[in-house]
Parts: structure tokens; C-alpha cells; sequence
């Protein structure tokens, strides 16, 4: 009698784990979800425009580019390689929500649990359903799966759900030969790339992905294809929908070339710095950030570092652990289990180049795949290496050994990764967040609102937009240090005319947390000028650390 439930019990074991793995997600995701403070290109990239828009402001549009609709300018894209997308999908939460903290980051959660179901269903495609539980319930308690969705925004973290997106449809295209999803995954191709110009890093993997794993079967399926009478239809429709995907991005270039013209200058030094013309260091450098992106001690702007080292040794021996049995016993099975394996790698080598520089930010749209590699690998290793009882015959507990050895695994990582997350949570409550991320913007906000200071001065980078977004709009910075790494004769030029005028408020922050360094010009302009600086507020974090220095001038002529 108990043997003929056992199934029903398995499958209800796994239907309970496979529903666990987004209740924990959620949970963790949405605790003190205004922590850490808003960072500045949350605010710029999404919440700023997002929130004129709703509120029938006027936009702030990026090189001037936009669409007008009824007397209404919306925008394109928000840098030359980062689309509009996230503005367009945070209008609902702020309809429903407002125009909030909570509202812009439950957006990029709700996006991310979506990562997270598609990736389980990914790999039960590729695996089995097994598989696709373990990959649910190890990237449902992923620290940079998780910190990163919560500030999703920061790190355009849509660009994962269009890429797992994209590869189940080009799977199901490959194994089915269905249209739809031919022109499905084509359009989310197109769409990713306008979400974000490193969403190539993606076409390029999967593209020699599948020359590595189907090489042998290129000419064959060219020549079927050729011979086709409908090819070329398909190939036509396909390419409209990749158009339809990318047209945004089309037309801010052809308004702009902002697109163009950033690849251009960036194309062998970029303005941060970084040589796309040095591969071996910027490839020893991105391997570096891959081993801190799995072990999570990338998040030390949360108040502290802490680390899962089983990661990356689970990550590298489950994959070199799987070469000589793959050779020896399941060759037939090689294909899969590289999948991941060979996407990861390829889109790191792609990351080596950049328009930008090589941050750790830039890896969130590759988590997803981490769990899926290193559940692939286990899955095969256990099938193969551990013994089991006869399927038939002997107790329950023998025939599963298997399972039971990869359940012990799993939840041992699992258990590590959840201890991460608990004391990120716990730093994050202490200390708000630190630099750039540090809830002292709240409290600037707030000083700045409650004084009626319309439009205080701006004289450093990731100060105009957080206050403009936490105020409503209430308080617009004017930005006026200029984006030049030295100071120069514009700029002294520009601050003299409001040192003239000796009625505003400067923003400063501290020297440590200090991008573009105009305090020593500001100071010297305001000897010059006769005036006198004196510091009317600073705003400290929960640490006692000084973030913001606010300045007024007065004396001399008016």
C-alpha cells in the first residue's frame, strides 16, 4: 500500500520544494527593501524619468532623444547603451504604488522571481525535472541573485530575464521546429540589446555555444535549410522581429548617434580607463570578479564582506569532475552538461571588451546560469558515481541513494548561501549601506525639502537624481561640476556666475566619497571673488561617517 504512493509522495516532495524556492526569494528580496540608500543610477536610469512621467513632468530625456506622443516626450534610451526599458516597465508599480522606493525596487523582484521560474524551467529542458528544482532552490537563495534584484535597476538586472528568456524559446525552437518561437526568441534578441548594448555577450555565447556543441551537424542542417523553399520567409520574419526588438534603439541613433559614436571613442581605451586592447589582463581580472561573484564577497557596500567558499570550489570541481566521466561512461550525455559551462565561459571571454569598464555589476545577467552548472554537473556525477539499490527490489531508502546524496549536497550550499544572505540583512541594518549606496541621501532629501531649497547645486557625481526622485521632483540639483576628470575653464566659468549671484546651496560630498574633485577650484574662486564659504550641514551615515557637506556662500559683491 505505502509503495503505491511513494510516487505521489516524490512528486509532491518536489511540487513543495519547487514552490519553496520563490517564497524564499521573495522573502529575502523584500525585508528592508529600502535599504541600502537609493543608489544614483536607479534614480537617473529608471525612477527620475518613470516618475515625470507619471506625474506629467516634464521628462529629462538623454541627449535630447525621445518619441512625442500628444504633446508628450518619451524617452528613448537613458545612456547610449542602456534602453528605456526599465522606465516603460516601472509605470505600473507607480500607478498603482507611487512613485516610491519600494515601488522602483519591487519592480526588478517581481522581474527577477520571473528569472527565477524561467531558469528552473530552462534546466528541466535541458536535464530533468530534479535538476530543475535544485537550480530553483540554489538561485532562490543566490546572495547576488538576490541583492542584485533588489537593485535591479542599478544593475539593468532585466537583461538576465531576457536572456533565460530567449534561450527556452531558441531551445524549444531547436527541439520542436516551431515558427513561434523562432520569431519569439529573434524579438527578445533584439529586445535584450536595447535593454542593454553587453546583452551581446549573450547572442555571442549562444552562438558559439552551439557551434562547439553542434559543429558536426552545421553542414547538414545548412544544407537542409537552403533547400528549403520557406527559408528565406522565416529568416525575413525572424529578422523583423529582431528589428522590432532593437527599433527604439534604432531611432535614438538615428536622432543621436550617441550609440555610435560611444562605441567609436570607446572602442580601444574607454573614458574609465580600461584597454580593450589588453585581453590577458582584462581576462585575468573578469576570472578574479567570476570567483568573488561566487562566493558573494562582492557586496561590501551593504555594510560588510561575507562568503560562501564553497561556491567556487563546488563550481570548479563539479565541472572538471564531470571531464573524465563524461569521457569514460557518458558520452552521450557531454552536450548538456557543457551547456552552461560553455555559455559562462564564452560570455566572459565577450566581457574582456567593453564600452565602459569592467565592473562586477556587469555579471548579473550570467547568475542565473551558475546554479544551472553546477546542478547539471552534480546531477550526472551522482547518477553515474554514487550506487544505488535495483529499482525493483530492496528498501526505499537504497534505491534513492542517489537522490539522497545530491539532496545532502545541495542543501549543505544551500544552508551556506542562506547564512550569506542572513548577514548581508544584518550588516544592511546597521549600517544603511556605504558610499554610493548609503541611506544618507534619505536624509539629504529630507533637510533639503523641509528648507524649500528648489534647486541646490550639484557639485559632484550621484547627488541630483536620488534627491529628485525622494522629493518628487520637489527639489531639482542643478549638476554643474561637468563630467571631466579635471576641472576647467567651463566650469570655473559657470560656477562663477552662481558665486555671483551668493544665494545657493552647494552640495559636496566628502573627500573620501568624492568622484569629481571641485572643492579646491571652489574654494579658490570664492578667495578670489571676496566671499566666504561656510558649511551649513553635514549629513553623516549610520557609521558617523560624513557623505554630504553642504556649503553656502555669502560676503563680496552681489
Amino acid at each position: 500500500m505505502i509503495k503505491r504512493f511513494l510516487p505521489r509522495i516524490e512528486t509532491c516532495c518536489r511540487a513543495m520544494f519547487l514552490a519553496l524556492g520563490p517564497v524564499v526569494f521573495l522573502t529575502l528580496c523584500l525585508y528592508q527593501i529600502e535599504l541600502p540608500g537609493l543608489h544614483y543610477d536607479e534614480a537617473r536610469e529608471a525612477g527620475v524619468p518613470a516618475m515625470q512621467l507619471v506625474m506629467g513632468q516634464p521628462v529629462e530625456t538623454f541627449r535630447g532623444s525621445g518619441i512625442r506622443i500628444m504633446g508628450r516626450v518619451f524617452p528613448l534610451m537613458v545612456t547610449d547603451y542602456i534602453g528605456a526599458l526599465n522606465v516603460y516597465l516601472l509605470l505600473p508599480f507607480f500607478v498603482l504604488l507611487g512613485s516610491s522606493v519600494f515601488a522602483l525596487r519591487l519592480m526588478p523582484v517581481v522581474f527577477a522571481a520571473l528569472t527565477l521560474l524561467l531558469t528552473c524551467f530552462l534546466a528541466q529542458q535541458l536535464f530533468n525535472r530534479r535538476v530543475g528544482v535544485i537550480v530553483c532552490l540554489l538561485l532562490a537563495v543566490n546572495p547576488s541573485f538576490i541583492f542584485w534584484s533588489r537593485q535591479g535597476v542599478f544593475v539593468t538586472s532585466i537583461t538576465a530575464t531576457i536572456a533565460v528568456a530567449s534561450l527556452l524559446c531558441w531551445l524549444r525552437w531547436y527541439q520542436k521546429r516551431r515558427d513561434r518561437y523562432l520569431y519569439l526568441g529573434a524579438y527578445l534578441f533584439g529586445l535584450g540589446l536595447y535593454a542593454k548594448l553587453l546583452f551581446l555577450w549573450v547572442i555571442v555565447a549562444l552562438g558559439a555555444t552551439f557551434f562547439v556543441l553542434r559543429a558536426s551537424d552545421l553542414r547538414k542542417g545548412l544544407h537542409l535549410w537552403t533547400t528549403s523553399r520557406s527559408v528565406y520567409r522565416r529568416l525575413s520574419v525572424a529578422l523583423l522581429c529582431f528589428l522590432l526588438g532593437i527599433f527604439p534603439l534604432i531611432i535614438y541613433n538615428l536622432q543621436t548617434r550617441g550609440t555610435f559614436l560611444t562605441l567609436t571613442e570607446n572602442l580601444s581605451s574607454t573614458y574609465y580607463g580600461t584597454s580593450n586592447l589588453a585581453f590577458a589582463d582584462n581576462l585575468a581580472t573578469r576570472l578574479e570578479q567570476l570567483k568573488v561573484v561566487l562566493n558573494s564577497g562582492h557586496l561590501w557596500y551593504l555594510g560588510g564582506v561575507f562568503t560562501n567558499d564553497l561556491y567556487p570550489f563546488f563550481f570548479v570541481g563539479a565541472g572538471l569532475a564531470c571531464v573524465p566521466l563524461v569521457l569514460l561512461k557518458a558520452r552521450h550525455e557531454w552536450r548538456r552538461v557543457a551547456f552552461p559551462f560553455l555559455m559562462l565561459a564564452f560570455m566572459v571571454l565577450a566581457s574582456c571588451f567593453t564600452v565602459s569598464a569592467l565592473w562586477f555589476t556587469h555579471y548579473a545577467i550570467l547568475v542565473p546560469f551558475l546554479p544551472m552548472a553546477i546542478a547539471g554537473a552534480l546531477d550526472l556525477l551522482v547518477r553515474y558515481l554514487v550506487p544505488s539499490g535495483n529499482r525493483q527490489g530492496g528498501s526505499y531508502i537504497r534505491r534513492h541513494i542517489p537522490e539522497l546524496v545530491m539532496a545532502v549536497v545541495v542543501a549543505v550550499l544551500a544552508v551556506s548561501d542562506l547564512r550569506v544572505d542572513l548577514n548581508y540583512h544584518q550588516a544592511l541594518a546597521r549600517s544603511g549601506g556605504y558610499a554610493a549606496h548609503s541611506d544618507a541621501s534619505y536624509e539629504l532629501a529630507r533637510y533639503l525639502q523641509e528648507r524649500g531649497v528648489a534647486s541646490p547645486l550639484a557639485m559632484d557625481w550621484g547627488i541630483d537624481a536620488p534627491v529628485q526622485f525622494l522629493t518628487s521632483g520637489a527639489v531639482n540639483p542643478i549638476e554643474i561640476f561637468g563630467y571631466e576628470w579635471e576641472t576647467n575653464e567651463v566650469f570655473e566659468e559657470s560656477l562663477g556666475r552662481f558665486l555671483a549671484e551668493c544665494d545657493h546651496l552647494y552640495i559636496f560630498h566628502s573627500p573620501g566619497e568624492t568622484v569629481y574633485h571641485r572643492r579646491q577650484t571652489f574654494d579658490r574662486l570664492v578667495v578670489e571673488m571676496g566671499k566666504v564659504s561656510q558649511v551649513e550641514k553635514v549629513i553623516l551615515d549610520r557609521s558617523g561617517k560624513s557623505i554630504f557637506v553642504l556649503v553656502r556662500v555669502s560676503g563680496g559683491e552681489a
